[in-house]
């Protein structure tokens, strides 16, 4: 069956995004090969908005630890990969010591797996809307909470949302 169009377009997505980062095109296929067999959601807007993801958090890298202690390619921390067990009923997320829960999310597909569960968690919570959903994602409930009730954001969860929705724009 041939691919769609979009589904064309998520494809080339990952490329074009890396240009400028310190990754190799390896390593973007490699990445774009586990999003593709390992997300929860296929669909090429979803493929789509989880590559901007993982452009914006960890550019592709699946080995990058940020300095708050989120690992992988889509830089999940003990936190929300809890959250997205419980919500999408993922295996190995009670009970197990946030350093084995790290050991883990390094390997890429998990950390796929749990990281566009969270992901389209977060979506269906806000009904689609995808900045709010992306708020969630980088700031958590305390970011989306500050934003309805005083319309602004932290510095860092602002500049998050404006680089990933800057990074859909680049796929369309």
């Amino acid at each position: 069956m041939p691919w769609s169009p979009a589904l064309l377009a998520w494809s080339n997505c990952g490329e074009r995004l890396a240009e400028g980062k310190p990754v190799s095109i390896s390593q973007v296929k490699a990445a774009m090969f586990v999003l593709g067999t390992e997300s929860v959601d296929t669909s090429p807007k979803f493929l789509t908005l989880a590559t901007s993801v993982i452009a914006a958090e960890s550019g592709f890298n699946r080995l990058a630890v940020s300095p708050s202690g989120a690992v992988g390619l889509m830089q999940l921390t003990p936190i929300g990969a809890r959250e997205a067990a419980i919500q999408c009923r993922l295996p190995f997320a009670r009970g197990v010591d946030d350093d084995v829960l790290l050991a883990r999310l390094m390997d890429s597909r998990a950390n796929v797996k749990y990281g566009t569960c969270l992901l389209r968690y977060y979506l269906d919570q806000v009904d689609g809307n995808q900045m709010l959903a992306l708020v969630l994602y980088n700031g958590g409930y305390v970011q989306l909470t500050r934003l309805l009730q005083t319309g602004t954001l932290s510095k860092e969860t602002s500049e998050y949302v404006l680089r990933v929705h800057s990074y859909l724009g680049r796929c369309q």
